[in-house]
């Protein structure tokens, strides 16, 4: 697959334009990506962090009265890299555990979830414990924050946050990746996770 610096660029400006609005909550993005193994997508996550670092260059320099524009465009980029990270683990993926293998969920996780109702998405953080195949942890969003509970089997993960507004995590864990949906009153969205330590 050939990653595009000026199709990365591109994707930011639409969904910019498209006034997509988003909380960028996730740590800054750092190189992950083998190039020995994934040139291609290793050189699109170094254009994407040095976007990211020049964005927030510019932010200092107008104190941040950029109309949250520069900040949705961070949010943008913490998403693409999030997708370049998950097509690595994706081509990696003859070398993961098979499905009915236990994979340990354990750790930091950032999602970017799309809204359910709306256009757009946002940014959560989500704490997982793993004690065999049940989990615990911590759940943090833009409007709520609260417990985790759930459990894994081989590579499927599912968890509910113990907040006003339940939402329940259903997916699969690739490597230090997860994606699926999640649901709100019975309606559902898809997701994209990935494990920062």
């Amino acid at each position: 697959m050939i990653c595009s610096r000026s199709l990365i660029g591109r994707s930011v400006l639409i969904a910019t334009t498209l006034g997509v609005a988003l909380y960028a909550q996730g740590p800054a993005p750092t190189p992950t990506i083998d190039p020995n193994q994934h040139g291609n997508l290793a050189a699109a996550q170094s254009d994407i962090i040095d976007a990211y670092e020049r964005i927030g260059a510019a932010q200092q320099a107008n104190d941040a009265h950029l109309g949250g524009h520069a900040a949705n465009a961070k949010n943008f980029l913490l998403q693409a890299n999030a997708e370049l990270q998950a097509a690595a683990q994706f081509a990696d993926a003859d070398q993961q555990p098979p499905p009915n293998q236990q994979v340990n969920a354990s750790g930091a996780w950032t999602i970017y979830a799309n809204d359910i109702n709306d256009p757009g998405g946002s940014t959560k953080m989500v704490k997982i414990q793993q004690f065999g195949t049940q989990l615990s942890g911590k759940f943090n969003g833009p409007n709520q924050s609260g417990n985790i509970t759930g459990f894994i089997n081989g590579n499927h993960i599912e968890f509910s946050t113990k907040t006003r507004d339940v939402l329940t995590f259903r997916g699969q864990i690739n490597g230090n990746t997860m994606s699926g949906q999640y649901g709100l009153h019975g309606q559902h969205a898809a997701f994209n996770g990935v494990r920062s330590d």
